[in-house]
């Protein structure tokens, strides 16, 4: 096709389709990414987040910490509130434990805790994978033959009655022992849902011995003394201590109250075989109690890093005072094993402190263990380093001795 031609006033003449072709082509910019550029991006989102996710966790891990340390905080004001309301000054009426103390909806720390509004359920440490205690793995799992009451244990609690409304009241023991309901069965695991993890009664804290059990009672050759012929000698049971801590005896203790532990960060006590509410078979349990007064024996010809703890016993006619004296044994030789505490926070335990304080004590070989004095043992503690000492947690074979001689 031909342009047309004009004639310029000098007398040059113009092609219009010439210019048209001389005219540049529009160009539209590029609206995508290569593929080199898009890897490019996502390396560095990959690097970015590799540096960001371990401050997050950190921050994350420190708020659950300052969540579990409030935690401790209110069942420590629980606990002031009990002693100040009860005759005796007891700041708990024992362990959450049915097969030492028995029915856990109705003795125990737990309880206590429960009967005065504090909801312990509802303040587990959500640090612990372990969101439950012992105590609900024994009641789901115990035999028909555990419910029973006798002159050493009562595991049937207070009998039943009916209300102002007309209903029929009873503990959760009574209703699986008459109703026969077998271990593991649907129909009590539906109890323990209803009866104690819907009305708050669970923990994965551990109290310690010194809360529930005090003190040892020792007789004339320095062996704990039963109080009750027949009755198991478990010294973290009831049947040989003087029972639970009391402000009598933190106020005539020799030990500072700021150093003595009620509860604290539990240690993993085994799993779950059967199934209640949210919690499945096979979920960690934490153990009930930490702390018993022990002393380490070792092995005859076995290696430095070998031997037992165990609680101090003494032949007939031992004599208390002396440089042979059984007394001189449990004040120098004898310290609490609280291998029971968790340094679950990065390597801290949080132990609430019968101050009402929460004091974190670490783990500082990263064993797994707080030692306060124990000598390094295998399948123990990795070495003799002292991670605590008596200046921050008691460990006195009672609350009356500094490790000395009385």
């Amino acid at each position: 096709m031909t342009g047309r031609t004009y004639s310029s006033a000098g007398g040059s003449r113009l092609n219009v389709t010439d210019c048209k072709a001389q005219r540049p082509q529009r160009r539209f910019g590029r609206t995508g990414f290569t593929l080199i550029e898009m890897l490019v991006v996502i390396s560095i989102i990959g690097i970015l987040a590799a540096l960001l996710l371990p401050a997050i966790s950190r921050a994350r891990e420190a708020a659950r910490g300052t969540q579990c340390q409030n935690n401790l905080k209110q069942f420590g004001i629980g606990m002031a509130s009990r002693a100040a309301a009860d005759p005796s000054g007891a700041l708990c009426s024992g362990s959450f434990d049915f097969e030492r103390d028995g029915v856990p909806t109705e003795i125990g720390w737990v309880a206590d805790m429960v009967k005065r509004g504090f909801l312990a359920s509802e303040l587990r440490c959500p640090s612990n994978g372990a969101q439950t205690s012992k105590a609900i793995h024994q009641i789901l799992d115990s035999p028909l033959t555990a419910f029973v009451t006798d002159s050493c244990n009562d595991r049937l609690g207070n009998p039943g009655y009916v209300d102002e409304m007309g209903v029929e009241i009873k503990n959760i023991a009574r209703r699986i022992a008459e109703g026969g309901f077998a271990p593991g069965s649907d129909e009590r695991g539906e109890l323990v849902r209803v009866q104690m993890l819907e009305d708050g009664y669970n923990t994965n804290f551990a109290a310690s011995w010194f809360l529930t059990r005090s003190e040892f009672r020792l007789d004339a050759d320095g062996n704990p003394q039963l109080d009750a012929a027949g009755c198991d000698t478990d010294p973290r049971g009831r049947h040989v201590t003087r029972g639970p801590l009391t402000t009598r005896l933190l106020d005539s203790g020799r030990a500072a109250i700021s150093t003595v532990p009620l509860l604290a960060d539990a240690s993993y006590g085994g799993i779950m075989t059967s199934s209640a509410g949210e919690l499945l078979s096979g979920t960690p349990f934490t153990v009930p109690m930490v702390g018993m007064p022990v002393h380490h024996v070792e092995t005859p010809s076995a290696p430095s890093k070998s031997g037992v703890l165990q609680v101090p016993s003494f032949p007939a006619g031992t004599t208390r005072t002396g440089a042979s004296g059984w007394l001189r044994s449990w004040n120098y030789e004898t310290r609490q094993d609280y291998r029971g505490m968790a340094p679950i926070h990065s390597g801290v335990v949080n132990v609430l402190m019968a101050d009402g304080s929460v004091h974190g004590i670490t783990d500082k070989n990263g064993d797994g263990f707080i030692n306060n004095g124990f000598p390094a043992v295998t399948g123990m503690w990795t070495s003799a380093e002292e991670e605590t000492t008596d200046l921050t947690l008691a460990s006195y074979y009672t609350l009356t001795s500094k490790g000395e001689q009385n």
